[in-house]
């Protein structure tokens, strides 16, 4: 019967929070503003866990699942790049704000393996599906992938080049300038690209090369 009582204050306030979140649960079945009573019954539930587990590792996890509710995703990926030391996030920014332009005679920056792979897949996609430009193909890989950061520093810094550019869902798409980019620097491209099965349209890949 001992193990029915709690223990400390932390064990206390978990147990208020639970009881919280049951309550939240209930009300959330004739509430209208349903999303918003769900979300806070998730964070209550989520603090409750951590607490009762009372780990470093679980108070960790709970701050970033807190977080990726409440903050914009922006202020995270500021986070991600701060600790990556990634300056190529912010040299993106400063170029999307139109505070920096990159010098006309200035010697194109080396290519990394991810940067290749966004730009062939964007290329491959574009040629096949809308060669005359008349539309962009565009596509996005998960926040949870493990290759994911350092798809995100490589599309930063392709973005800030002007090479490629963004929706507001996230979506990446190749620009004009990106696209004669390409054709005068498919043939350096690795094979390396996100869908690998689709091989470049032969026809259309002429076609677009002698519009060049």
């Amino acid at each position: 019967m001992e193990q029915l009582f709690p223990k400390s204050f932390i064990e206390i306030l978990a147990g208020f929070l639970s009881l919280v979140a049951l309550l939240l649960a209930i009300v959330s079945l004739f509430s209208k503003d349903r999303s918003y009573v769900i979300r806070v019954f998730v964070l209550m539930i989520i603090v409750a866990i951590s607490l009762f587990s009372n780990h470093w590792a679980t108070y960790f996890a709970a701050l970033f699942i807190i977080a990726s509710t409440i903050t914009e995703l922006e202020f995270l990926e500021k986070i991600a790049a701060i600790i990556r030391g990634s300056k190529y996030y912010f040299d993106y920014k400063i170029a999307e704000a139109g505070s920096a332009q990159v010098p006309a005679d200035e010697k194109p920056p080396e290519r990394r393996p991810m940067e290749y792979k966004i730009l062939n897949t964007l290329w491959t996609k574009q040629v096949n599906k809308f060669p005359d430009f008349s539309k962009v193909f565009t596509f996005r890989i998960n926040a949870n992938t493990p290759e994911y950061l350092e798809y995100r520093e490589a599309s930063n810094r392709l973005i800030g080049e002007g090479l490629i550019s963004e929706t507001e869902s996230g979506q990446v798409y190749i620009t004009q300038k990106g696209f004669e980019y390409c054709k005068q620097h498919y043939e350096e491209f690795p094979p390396d690209q996100w869908w690998p099965n689709e091989t470049i349209n032969q026809e259309h890949l002429t076609m677009v090369l002698q519009e060049a």
